[in-house]
């Protein structure tokens, strides 16, 4: 008899040392998960940040291109008007020359005309010589104002051309400074790129490992409840689960390739409803967990004792706690917007064996 009664007594703690690690190894599952969708989270804000920077790449470098184009164009009128400048300088200078020449003559005109005045020549022939002097000097005069006026001319239009490189100059000056600023505000987000290119792989390895321990977790919660000897009978079948609530399914099941080749993982689906929607039970079953988790919000775990395991995250309210029986379509929750849910919505889960199954297959 007393060993019948420790026979028994040590096959009771074994059934609860197996339930004892099955719920630790349950719960080390979805703390898995919830870094798991931590990691994609922060995949995903990079992702973004990684397409606003390449964005900005692009804008910048067609405003570098347009800057580029201008400075050419600049340069191009910068070479036009030194060109006319040293053009209208060069005829200035010729002017000048020849205003100094016509004085020098007007100068030797007046010099030959006192020297006739002086001279014994007949009175005729010195007052021919006098009118041809005077008739070639008033000549020379005219020709020193048409001079006079051409170099006025001139350097009017040397003051244009002078003050019209002066604003190329500037122009040119300003312009430079915005390429030399665009470069350098491209070399910046290539850097930024670049290091974001660096902290993708980085997450993507700390993804793929979470992914092994996941997968290796999940064979020893197998072993787990294999060990337990869960009963299997009554299993659901297709279309046997009711909806918790109505709405929009925003996020799917299973495995997804986003940009860059990350996948991402949702072991269950997110069906979009207002927030304080009755939750409700998709089958009969006990209340294993009601509480606050992670990533989950506040979320209900309902364990339907043929394998089966039902759970509703994204609460706002819970209306069952620990231990409580649930019938079918039993009210249980108001959905919400708690952990990380992105918007107000209903995540829901189905588990068979611990393994995360599609709920759409048990769903009516």
């Amino acid at each position: 008899m007393l060993r019948i009664i420790i026979a028994i007594t040590l096959l009771l703690n074994s059934v609860a040392i197996f339930g004892d690690e099955l719920s630790d190894r349950l719960r080390e599952q979805e703390l898995l998960q919830q870094q798991l969708e931590s990691a994609q989270q922060r995949v995903r804000q990079n992702e973004t940040r990684q397409r606003q920077t390449g964005t900005e790449i692009q804008r910048t470098a067609s405003l570098k291109r347009v800057t580029d184009n201008r400075l050419r164009d600049l340069r191009a009128q910068e070479a036009v008007v030194a060109d006319s400048l040293r053009s209208v300088e060069q005829r200035l200078e010729l002017t000048r020359d020849r205003l100094q020449s016509l004085r020098n003559s007007l100068n030797d005109q007046m010099n030959m005309l006192l020297r006739v005045d002086r001279s014994y020549r007949p009175q005729g022939v010195q007052h021919r010589d006098q009118k041809f002097i005077s008739m070639l000097s008033v000549q020379t005069k005219q020709e020193i104002d048409v001079a006079r006026g051409y170099q006025i001319v001139l350097m009017q239009e040397q003051e244009t051309h002078a003050n019209e490189k002066s604003k190329v100059n500037a122009s040119l000056r300003q312009t430079n400074n915005e390429s030399r600023n665009y470069s350098r505000r491209i070399t910046n987000l290539e850097a930024q790129r670049g290091q974001l290119t660096r902290e993708q792989r980085q997450l993507q390895q700390r993804i793929e490992q979470l992914q092994r321990d996941a997968r290796e977790l999940q064979s020893l919660i197998n072993r787990l409840m294999a060990a337990r000897g869960e009963e299997t009978v009554d299993r659901f079948g297709a279309g046997q689960m009711a909806w918790p609530v109505r709405g929009r399914i925003i996020r799917s099941f299973g495995q997804e390739t986003r940009e860059y080749n990350t996948s991402v993982v949702s072991n269950g689906i997110d069906i979009a409803v207002a927030e304080n929607t009755t939750v409700h039970a998709a089958e009969a079953g006990t209340v294993i967990f009601a509480d606050r988790y992670g990533g989950q919000g506040k979320m209900v775990i309902i364990d339907h004792k043929n394998g089966f395991f039902s759970l509703y995250g994204y609460c706002n309210d819970l209306l069952v706690t620990v231990g409580t029986q649930v019938r079918r379509a039993q009210a249980i929750a108001k959905s919400g917007r708690t952990g990380s849910a992105s918007e107000p919505s209903l995540h829901f889960e189905v588990r068979r064996d611990g393994r995360a199954v599609n709920p759409l297959t048990y769903l009516q």
